[in-house]
């Protein structure tokens, strides 16, 4: 589920980028996939990024116990992503 700025029994620290997200509409495809799982998550920098036309890019954070669990659910999308979409995805590490 999606936390509000951060709960505060959750931490920054807990959370991992998984990918970075360039368009909107991706934002809202996958929140839905991720609420419907109830992953654990917040898209950093969501607030701000319409208002410098997605300069910037917007990160999906995962909780980082659930980060194998989203791999798996989003793996086929992140491959498949087209220019101006999903833009990478993070190393492992």
């Amino acid at each position: 589920m999606a936390t509000d700025s951060m709960s505060k029994s959750k931490s920054a620290t807990d959370f991992k980028m998984i990918l970075e997200i360039h368009n909107a509409g991706d934002r809202v495809f996958l929140r839905s996939i991720l609420d419907a799982e109830g992953i654990d998550y917040f898209i950093q920098g969501e607030t701000v990024a319409p208002y410098i036309f997605n300069a910037v890019p917007m990160r999906l954070m995962v909780k980082k116990d659930q980060v194998a669990q989203v791999e798996a659910l989003l793996g086929s999308f992140i491959q498949s992503s087209a220019y101006g979409g999903l833009k990478r995805m993070i190393d492992k590490s």
